[in-house]
């Protein structure tokens, strides 16, 4: 899992805190032009444990450290591996479980959002089995505050830039500042 940002104006610390056995969903505190709450998902198997695999991950981190939403605005970003398609196989902690549960923040995802497509309906994949362009997914996400998502802009990265390096398209996220006056 890698966070990078680019101006010289932010600086992100990681919260210091238990995650009682939730190692791949961390959160950490943004500093610069907007404070915010970066939560940093790479959501995996977890050995021994179907339920709390993958988007299982997610929605028990999510339930278990609602303390994380209550000091100002959250972002919630990375790799899911998780999509709708796929909540019939998972009955419970599924994707649109995950979905409900970030939108009780208010938190929206950005490309679904600009593309006014549902969750499960993606056009633009993330991910490529084994770099297979012909094993198409959308499996990374970023989810913002409602209030943010005219000053959003994301782009997916292009598959035939990216496979050269990695299975995942990277997820790139620009957001306006606020007007002041």
């Amino acid at each position: 899992m890698g966070v990078f940002y680019r101006k010289a104006d932010w600086s992100i610390r990681r919260i210091e805190e238990s995650t009682h056995g939730i190692e791949w969903v961390v959160p950490f505190e943004v500093t610069g032009p907007e404070n915010f709450t970066l939560i940093a998902v790479w959501a995996c198997a977890v050995k021994g444990s179907k339920r709390n695999s993958y988007v299982g991950q997610i929605n028990r981190a999510l339930m278990e450290h609602r303390d994380w939403f209550a000091n100002g605005p959250v972002v919630v970003a990375g790799d899911f591996n998780s999509n709708a398609q796929w909540d019939k196989e998972r009955r419970d902690w599924n994707h649109s479980t995950m979905v409900a549960q970030l939108r009780t923040h208010s938190l929206e995802s950005i490309y679904h959002t600009a593309k006014n497509v549902k969750h499960g309906d993606e056009k633009h994949p993330t991910f490529h089995l084994y770099k297979n362009k012909e094993k198409p997914f959308h499996l990374d996400y970023i989810f913002a505050p409602d209030a943010w998502q005219q000053r959003l802009q994301m782009v997916v990265g292009d598959c035939s830039e990216w496979l050269a390096h990695s299975d995942h398209c990277p997820l790139t996220l620009s957001l306006s500042p606020t007007l002041s006056f």
